[in-house]
């Protein structure tokens, strides 16, 4: 399925560009009004809350960012990308590799590409 594979490159070309500091390409992955819901935080909305959560997430020492895509699917215009997540965060001194799950909503563009327009994402572990 094309779109299945559409979904795997946008997750590799998130991982890539947030692995190198780049959020503006983290960014471009998604639409204008996109809106992105994380634990413990208001929703980040826009391009702009997008490319200021990844830039967060790097303030805050996330590293080595992994997805792995588990179920996706779509209907017209809409499609979805459910994966698993794992990334270094700063612990204690040294370094805890955190686990978690995502859902991506997706919605194609005038132009036939693929923007993310929704993700929500939380980790494995309770909220301390």
């Amino acid at each position: 399925m094309a779109k299945k594979q559409a979904f795997k490159n946008s997750d590799a070309a998130y991982a890539r560009a947030f692995n190198v500091g780049d959020t503006a390409q983290v960014a471009a992955l998604y639409s204008k009004d996109a809106i992105f819901m994380m634990p413990e935080t208001p929703a980040y909305k826009g391009t702009k809350g997008v490319q200021a959560q990844a830039q967060a997430g790097i303030d805050a020492g996330w590293r080595n960012i992994k997805f792995k895509t588990i179920k996706s699917g779509s209907d017209g215009d809409l499609a979805f990308n459910i994966g698993s997540v794992s990334m270094d965060q700063p612990s204690g001194g040294g370094t805890t590799k955190v686990k978690g799950k995502y859902m991506d909503v997706y919605r194609r563009q005038r132009d036939g590409s693929w923007k993310i327009i929704a993700t929500m994402y939380n980790t494995d572990e309770p909220a301390k």
